[in-house]
């Protein structure tokens, strides 16, 4: 991804990059797909208005976990259009009652902030949760033992946020349940699961499978009783 590439070049290599369809992004973000086709193609009167469009960069990073700075870069390189000094109501609009009314203006924005904006900052910024089917502990041991090789992960995530297993992004659906089958290796397995959340912090935790077969058992016997070999030809001295 080169720094003369615009931004829907950009986008259009890292959807490549990632074997991800406009589809499928669309799913992951919750943006509309008609708005990243805009950008892609840098369709600029097809596109949002200009901080939405940095919204939604910022929301595609977050999600494919890459440096949003290149992609912010291109974004202000496209000089797409925005409001400015010039954009304002007419001078005489409120001319006669400004003065007087100003300060009711100012407690309503208070008042909507407070009612509207504070109780959604912490779908935006707040620390995201997990619910997992694998324990971090069982009885005194860190991993959970199973026999069977093929093991589904799932969970559930708030619906907003996105969650990575093993550096590998992982759908979710509507409600924010996920699945994800994994093949075991003999012996012990370990996964790391992250959770993100759009603007706000991510957690990490990780979880452990010991995949138990047959030709363990067989080594963990004759280690047994190698063990109880040793001790009776140390009782027979």
């Amino acid at each position: 991804m080169t720094s003369d590439k615009n931004l829907g070049e950009m986008l259009s290599d890292l959807t490549t990059e990632h074997g991800i369809s406009l589809d499928k992004l669309s799913e992951l973000t919750n943006i509309p797909k008609r708005y990243l086709s805009a950008i892609v193609e840098n369709d600029s009167r097809n596109m949002p208005a200009a901080p939405y469009v940095l919204g939604y960069v910022t929301k595609i990073c977050s999600t494919l976990g890459v440096e949003a700075k290149p992609f912010h870069d291109a974004y202000r390189k496209a000089g797409l259009k925005t409001s400015g000094k010039e954009d304002y109501l007419p001078k005489n609009r409120f001319a006669i009652t400004k003065k007087k009314k100003g300060w009711i203006f100012a407690t309503a924005i208070s008042i909507i902030v407070v009612f509207l904006i504070v109780p959604r900052l912490d779908a935006l910024l707040g620390i995201p949760s997990i619910e997992i089917n694998l324990p971090a502990k069982v009885e005194d041991r860190d991993f959970l033992e199973t026999r069977d090789q093929l093991f589904v992960i799932s969970g559930k995530i708030n619906p907003k946020d996105s969650i990575i297993i093993n550096k590998e992004l992982i759908p979710t659906d509507g409600e924010g349940g996920f699945s994800k089958e994994v093949l075991l290796n003999t012996g012990l397995n370990a996964f790391e699961i992250k959770v993100k959340r759009f603007l706000g912090r991510e957690i990490t935790v990780i979880r452990k499978i010991f995949y138990i077969t047959e030709d363990i058992n067989e080594i963990n016997n004759n280690i047994n009783g190698e063990e109880i070999y040793q001790e009776d030809q140390e009782r027979s001295f």
